[in-house]
């Protein structure tokens, strides 16, 4: 703990010296609204260090993700916004408020009540909203299939029940049959509103059953983009190009590498 607290004040002295008027010209120039997109990258390059379970390259990563989550509070806290204490304090307060359970006499019987707890709990913390205005507030920033899942996740907790299967089923149904039909004469805008609704949808009906389907087509993209190494491999171990192959041929060899 003493390392700790010797390193992150050693971060925070890092972070003022970068930020005086002898330091660095770069740091000096930022922004909330510049470092807010070098922030982004950074969670994104935390998620794809731990999806290929390169622990060293995860700790890189994390430093700097916090780095530059301090970097945004050293922001604010030069502009006498709130000071970086504050942050540390307000999140720790919320994590003791949001698990009575832990730091109080609340009982649980499993991980979703605690998910319900938390919504709740959250929900008394603010102002009482619509519904509407309440999926609002799930960042706009995220990917929109991720925004997708959260929001329905959320509405659904809000309900207090799942949507209704017997209900999305048809719909689904009906909007794939639909994005059929304009994929063959549709104009560039109606595709794009049947493909967003069909997306949607899909979300919706897969939610159940834990699907999550930024994860999901993430997993498969990959698994596409190694399928096309693998193909390319075959065709230049046999001195062959792949502009070269007919529909028919690619077909025949995607099937069989």
């Amino acid at each position: 703990m003493v390392e700790t607290s010797r390193e992150f004040k050693r971060l925070l002295d890092l972070l003022a010296r970068l930020r005086a008027e002898d330091g660095c010209p770069w740091d000096r120039e930022q922004t909330p609204a510049t470092i807010k997109r070098y922030l982004l990258e950074e969670v994104y390059e935390v998620v794809d260090a731990v999806d290929h379970a390169a622990s060293n390259e995860v700790a890189d990563e994390l430093g700097d993700l916090i780095f530059m989550a301090l970097f945004l509070a050293q922001l604010y806290a030069e502009q006498d916004q709130f000071q970086i204490a504050e942050v540390l304090r307000r999140v720790g307060d919320k994590m003791v408020r949001r698990h009575p359970h832990v730091f109080g006499d609340r009982k649980v019987s499993s991980s979703q009540e605690v998910k319900l707890n938390w919504e709740e709990i959250k929900q008394e913390e603010k102002p009482h909203k619509p519904f509407g205005a309440r999926l609002h507030e799930i960042p706009r920033a995220l990917p929109a299939l991720m925004r997708s899942y959260r929001t329905l996740s959320r509405l659904n907790r809000m309900l207090k029940r799942p949507l209704s299967q017997d209900v999305l089923l048809p719909e689904l149904q009906r909007s794939f049959s639909t994005l059929l039909e304009h994929g063959s004469g549709g104009s560039d805008s109606s595709l794009g509103v049947v493909m967003g609704r069909f997306l949607l949808l899909l979300v919706a009906f897969t939610q159940p059953a834990g699907i999550r389907a930024e994860e999901a087509l993430t997993e498969t993209l990959e698994r596409f983009c190694q399928r096309v190494e693998q193909v390319e491999t075959y065709l230049t171990e046999r001195g062959k190009d792949w502009k070269d192959l007919s529909e028919e041929e690619e077909r025949t060899l995607w099937e069989q590498v």
